[in-house]
């Protein structure tokens, strides 16, 4: 159950980290480009934005892993007790060898005899 929970959460860190690397990214390229107030002056400091949207998505992919962890335990926990009723899933597995492939190559020089050579006039 835990072993499956943390693959789980681990998952779902890294899931979140690859949608949130690239939208932190645009927001930190966009905040570079904010408008300046009337006085002239900007209105949010760019780098703090910029570090700003990193944490925030570096704390969400903790949080949505931490949270993913716990709903996959308690699954996991719901899981084992109705399988102790009714018995589980039974999966079983069959070891068959792949299939030979019979096609002939088509790349590469041509098998077989040289084709013959034209009839001398």
């Amino acid at each position: 159950m835990v072993k499956t929970a943390t693959v789980a959460a681990l998952m779902y860190f890294v899931v979140v980290l690859i949608f949130v690397i690239p939208i932190a990214l645009i927001v930190a390229v966009a905040g570079t480009q904010s408008t300046a107030g009337r006085d002239g002056t900007p209105l949010f400091d760019p780098a703090l934005g910029a570090a700003g949207v990193f944490v925030f998505g570096l704390l969400a992919a903790v949080l949505y892993g931490l949270i993913g962890w716990i709903f996959t335990a308690v699954a996991c926990l719901i899981y084992n007790l109705v399988a102790r009723w009714t018995g589980g899933i039974e999966v079983q597995v069959e070891r068959r060898e792949p299939p030979v492939a019979t096609v002939p190559a088509t790349w590469g020089a041509p098998s077989g005899p040289p084709p013959a050579a034209p009839p001398a006039s």
